[in-house]
Formats: C-alpha cells, structure tokens, sequence
C-alpha cells in the first residue's frame, strides 16, 4: 500500500481512542484481489494520532461500503464490464 493523503479533518468521538477530537479523513490506493485478478482501488479511512501505531486506521460501516464499491468497479474496468457508475 502507498502513503496516504490527507482529505479533510472531522471532529467526532473516536472509537479508537475513547477522545472526541479532529481525526483526519484519509484516502490511499490499495490493491486487492478479486477472481484471481490484483486491482488497484482508491480507498478512504479516518486516521487517529492517539491510537496505538498499529491500530491507528478505522472506517465507518459507509466507508468500507465505498471502498468495496470502488474495488468492484475497478476490477468491472479491467474487464470492459459496466460500473455502477454507468
């Protein structure tokens, strides 16, 4: 996975460190695999400071759809199959 790029800072309690406070909303490519084939996706998650460094990334129920969404599509591109977005 690459480095990350901050998109925006939200303040909201966070479920990793028990603080409400601003977390930064993230975004990054990540690769995974689907049918046998790696694409790369445009993921976003929230990044906490506070956390432990291992346990410092986390995504709401919404945001693990989008990512999910934005990984179908991207294997739907590699295969001249319509997007959800089409």
């Amino acid at each position: 996975m690459e480095a990350s790029k901050v998109i925006r800072k939200v303040h909201m309690d966070c479920p990793l460190c028990d603080k409400k406070h601003d977390v930064e909303e993230r975004k990054r490519l990540a690769s995974i695999t689907i049918k046998g084939d790696k694409v790369d996706y445009e993921e976003h998650f929230f990044y906490c400071i506070n956390a432990d460094e291992e346990e410092r990334e986390f995504e709401t129920g919404a945001m693990a759809n989008e990512n999910l969404l934005n990984a179908r599509n991207a294997y739907r591109v590699l295969h001249g199959l319509l997007t959800s977005e089409y």
